[in-house]
């Protein structure tokens, strides 16, 4: 994969309230990916988990719906992306990080295809 000098490649996982109605989990789907194709990035790739039981509970859940995005951005939009992120209500916990080795995105197990 060639990628651009001056962009990196991370990781975003967000765990979303489980009992959002589907128009909203797909509108804050859509609201990222305008957010990362507006600062010129670029998604690579997405992983629907769903509905995964939390270690902990938060804000009062003791599930969450998990999605995983793989993008390629410019290093000083992230703190952008962070704070977006940080504003949504509906997200209960979210963590990003630098992929050390982008060949490998995509090459996992998965499982069957989820809608957002």
């Amino acid at each position: 994969m060639a990628k651009n000098e001056n962009k990196k490649v991370y990781e975003l996982m967000i765990a979303v309230k489980p009992l959002l109605p589907d128009e909203v989990r797909k509108e804050i789907h859509k609201e990222f990916l305008k957010l990362v194709e507006s600062k010129g990035g670029k998604i690579l790739d997405v992983d629907v988990w769903g509905k995964r039981y939390l270690s902990y509970k938060i804000a009062g859940h003791n599930e969450g719906y998990y999605i995983i995005y793989n993008y390629e951005i410019a290093p000083e939009h992230i703190v952008e992306i962070k704070r977006q992120i940080q504003l949504k209500q509906e997200i209960l916990r979210s963590i990003i990080i630098e992929v050390e080795h982008p060949e490998d995105i995509g090459t996992g197990i998965k499982k069957k295809e989820i809608k957002i």
